[in-house]
């Protein structure tokens, strides 16, 4: 919040915003969509949230294939574009295709025949170097869809973690952030916390994790109970000197080929030189697939995922 004030504040002539809803609760990812859509000046963002393109922007460039392309319109606008333009390649490659499957059927068929159809087999061979030479369309290729591994865990029995009149707060010189818990989770649970920042979201996965104590009350685990957290600054303690492929040998020794290794972190959408590189070079959204990666191969029964989302494209999330 205090680096976006900083960056409204100074009215810029160019502002340059890169996922700035990261971070963010509700409330001020609405407030920052509402200042945005007045603002009177340039602004490019980066974002991998629908509904604030939707709500901010007025053109769209997409970055794919190595090449810039621009739309006009908010991202609704630019998905229904993109995908009129895709069928319609995808039209003219089949056509294009087709004739030139006739024309070289033609060719082979009749090049060494009577003298007439010797001469069609030649206009038809130079109707199909022209298109060659012209260009032909390209294929369209299907956008990659990258679906996240999770082992089979098995099944612990019930219950599996209850919180029992749990209070908290971090010393006897701040406020409690938690007077009188009192809930269950099973393995069916789905629960979602919601609340503006400040409020205590991430320090009730902390105490469900372990790295907090409450400060009176008691929070009973299952003794087989596997957890796994993933939080906003996991992906920062990554080694980043050390290749996906290298930090994932080290973390799972029981794993011996690095092939199956591969294969493992390839269901995480990094394919390639990505798994062998050194992890600084990689994006944060990268960091982050290779963070997934080594939590879901921990096998836990209960995932606490602190804002995953951060950092992830569309496609990912």
């Amino acid at each position: 919040r205090i680096a976006l004030a900083r960056a409204l504040f100074v009215k810029p002539h160019l502002l340059l915003l890169d996922e700035p809803t990261n971070h963010l609760d509700l409330d001020a990812c609405v407030w920052l969509e509402e200042e945005l859509k007045t603002y009177k000046r340039i602004l490019v963002l980066i974002s991998h949230s629908q509904d604030f393109l939707n709500g901010v922007c007025t053109n769209i460039i997409h970055l794919t294939g190595k090449r810039l392309k621009y739309y006009t319109g908010n991202y609704e606008a630019f998905v229904r574009t993109r995908m009129e333009l895709l069928e319609n390649q995808m039209k003219q490659y089949n056509w294009e295709q087709d004739q030139i499957s006739h024309m070289k059927n033609y060719i082979a068929r009749f090049g060494h025949g009577s003298a007439k159809l010797a001469r069609q087999a030649q206009s038809k061979e130079k109707t199909l170097a022209k298109m060659v030479a012209q260009g032909l369309t390209e294929k369209v290729s299907d956008d990659k869809v990258l679906n996240f591994y999770f082992p089979s865990c098995g099944k612990v029995p019930p219950p599996v973690i209850m919180v029992q009149n749990v209070n908290f707060r971090y010393n006897d010189e701040t406020p409690w952030i938690y007077k009188n818990l009192e809930f269950g989770i099973d393995l069916d649970t789905r629960l979602a916390l919601v609340g503006p920042n400040g409020a205590g979201k991430s320090t009730l996965l902390k105490l469900l994790y372990g790295d907090l104590v409450p400060t009176s009350g008691m929070i009973r685990k299952n003794s087989h109970l596997r957890i796994a957290r993933y939080h906003q600054h996991l992906h920062e303690l990554l080694d980043l000197d050390a290749s996906p492929l290298e930090y994932m040998m080290r973390a799972f020794p029981d794993v011996k080929e690095k092939e199956e290794m591969r294969k493992i972190i390839g269901r995480y959408g990094l394919t390639g030189r990505q798994q062998v590189c050194p992890i600084r070079q990689l994006s944060d959204g990268q960091r982050c697939r290779v963070v997934f990666a080594w939590l879901a191969w921990q096998v836990p029964h209960l995932l606490l995922l602190d804002e995953p989302t951060n950092h992830l494209d569309m496609e990912t999330i």
